[in-house]
């Protein structure tokens, strides 16, 4: 019932991202809501990995409340590995081939009621795929990227068994007949302060120390 009003509330069918003809390479509907679909071994449960605050506070304009839903303020992008997790590259507009992604997230920022915590992007494509497994991490921020943002966070890595090729319909996130892994729900939360920039404020204020007790 739950996967049904949520469905209801994103105006999702399974069917938005998945109206092109023909896709280049592998591609995959940049999603984190999916209807279920299917039964017996081909069976798609779906996705519902909604991003969340995972703590909170008041930065860049963001007022975030831990455990309450992100929002519009919020971009999703993609990582994505072709030799098993070993290395991710950062899927780009230009290779996703489609202006809707990065993808921004919907609802308001902290509203469990609406549609926030969720993104509905577009079927992208993944370049140099052929076949076989292929890993992701999602990344929410806020900001122009998710170097520089000032809210972030990255879904834990997962692995599926195969995506669409050619002019195959692309699939989701999710498991399709019970193996493989599937994008989870994950948090976003202000980095810590780097080293360095600790270092320098330390260095400033014994400096300042310094020179008040001259």
């Amino acid at each position: 019932m739950k996967r049904k009003v949520i469905a209801s509330v994103l105006g999702i069918a399974g069917s938005l991202a998945m109206v092109a003809a023909s896709y280049g390479q592998g591609s995959v509907v940049f999603a984190n809501y999916t209807a279920p679909s299917g039964s017996g071994a081909t069976a798609d449960p779906g996705v519902n990995a909604p991003i969340t605050f995972g703590m909170t506070a008041n930065v860049g304009g963001v007022n975030g409340i831990s455990g309450q839903r992100v929002g519009s303020e919020f971009t999703a992008d993609l990582l994505y590995s072709l030799n098993g997790g070993a290395t991710y590259s950062l899927l780009t507009q230009a290779q996703a081939g489609d202006p809707l992604y990065p993808t921004a997230l919907l609802g308001t920022d902290g509203n469990n009621g609406s549609a926030a915590g969720y993104f509905q992007g577009p079927s992208i494509t993944i370049p140099g795929y052929s076949s076989g497994p292929i890993s992701f991490i999602v990344e929410a921020y806020h900001g122009a990227s998710y170097t520089t943002a000032d809210w972030k966070g990255q879904s834990a890595a997962f692995t599926l068994n195969s995506i669409a090729t050619g002019t195959a319909q692309p699939g989701d996130f999710g498991t399709v007949g019970g193996s493989g892994g599937s994008l989870q729900a994950f948090v976003v939360t202000v980095p810590e302060p780097s080293v360095f920039a600790l270092a320098g404020l330390g260095a400033a204020g014994l400096m300042a120390f310094r020179r008040k007790k001259a």
